[in-house]
């Protein structure tokens, strides 16, 4: 649905709301700027490192959990449109039911399938529970740190390219109750940041830093043992298996969601972050507190601007007849003007316009 300036009619309480929801916004990013000067202003790293395990899955457990992700989202595609026919409009609450139904099976599915051929553990995708609650105000500090430069790339793309309309925008405009916009959140700032992070992050990332190396040794008290020979890369530079972990997830992450072009290249920004979140916290809690964080501020903004343009029923555009030749004022339509309405001339025949 596409908004003209004129739709934005707002009262003067409704724009002392925005504006200080924008100086909320200004005030969390300072508060995080801050956090992180006094830490590196005090000889302390921005983001803590820790020690962390090796996660138990190897290549072919990767590609599994992504081919179930992909195949329940084809097969679900494929369902819904036997359920609603070829020739029917996609029904958008539906279908964002359907994903939010699928992150929500993915996120019990493949840590489970994980546990069964890998004996994976809590521990293996970072779930200390003593940890939890300062890798969730991390994430959240984390993502608001970021938001600058997110928004700058974001910014920039959009005055290149027109932006694609976001299914959950469009969404929120056509079915404007409190339940879609619940569904919206539920789907957006709760099931898709777990199930992304947990496949991207903990799953595809955490096993290419075992690959590469890149994982730090553990302590003793982890019970760990020791990476074999076949688990690390021979020959690869430290720097390129560093870059090339954090990397590939990130640019597969942005692939994911091309469709929604430019959006790519502020989510590759943003990936990029989650990413090293994820290498120095060895936890995915902190990055889907992070992505929770992100998609958040965005969906509260999206149902924020539904809020403030009014809705509007399609109006009755007259048919124009001949170039030249005005509509008729009177509202009834004599029988005579009828051809004029189905697109044909009243002289077609002495004049063939095709």
């Amino acid at each position: 649905m596409p908004l003209d300036a004129a739709d934005l009619k707002i009262s003067m309480q409704t724009a002392w709301i925005l504006v200080g929801m924008a100086g909320l916004v200004l005030l969390a990013i300072a508060t995080a700027w801050a956090i992180a000067i006094e830490r590196i202003w005090s000889g302390r790293p921005v983001i803590p490192t820790r020690s962390g395990r090796p996660v138990p899955w190897g290549g072919p457990q990767v590609f599994a959990s992504f081919f179930l992700w992909q195949f329940a989202t084809l097969a679900m595609a494929e369902l819904l449109r036997a359920l609603r026919g070829e020739e029917d409009e996609p029904n958008l609450v539906t279908a964002m039911s359907a994903v939010a139904l699928i992150n929500l099976a993915i996120l019990i599915v493949v840590p489970g399938f994980l546990a069964l051929w890998n004996q994976a553990r809590a521990i293996d995708f970072g779930l200390v529970w003593d940890r939890v609650g300062r890798d969730l105000i991390l994430g959240v500090l984390t993502a608001i740190f970021c938001l600058p430069l997110i928004y700058g790339v974001q910014l920039t793309a959009i005055l290149i390219w027109p932006p694609t309309p976001h299914p959950l925008m469009e969404m929120l405009f056509a079915e404007r109750s409190p339940w879609v916009m619940i569904l919206g959140i539920l789907s957006a700032v709760i099931f898709a940041p777990a199930a992304e992070e947990l496949l991207f992050r903990g799953v595809l990332q955490g096993w290419l830093e075992k690959r590469f190396g890149v994982t730090r040794p553990t302590r003793a008290d982890d019970e760990v043992s020791e990476l074999s020979s076949n688990d690390l890369q021979p020959g690869l530079n430290p720097r390129v298996a560093n870059l090339t972990a954090l990397v590939v997830p990130a640019a597969v992450f942005a692939i994911v969601h091309f469709g929604q072009w430019p959006a790519p290249l502020p989510l590759f920004v943003l990936a990029i972050a989650l990413g090293l979140l994820y290498r120095r916290t060895k936890s995915i809690v902190a990055p889907i507190a992070a992505h929770a964080t992100f998609n958040g501020l965005s969906t509260i903004a999206m149902i924020v601007i539904v809020l403030m343009v009014p809705k509007v029923e399609p109006e009755v555009v007259p048919i124009p007849g001949e170039p030249g030749v005005s509509a008729p004022e009177e509202a009834t339509v004599d029988a005579e003007a009828e051809p004029l309405q189905a697109g044909e001339s009243a002289n077609s025949e002495e004049n063939p316009t095709r």
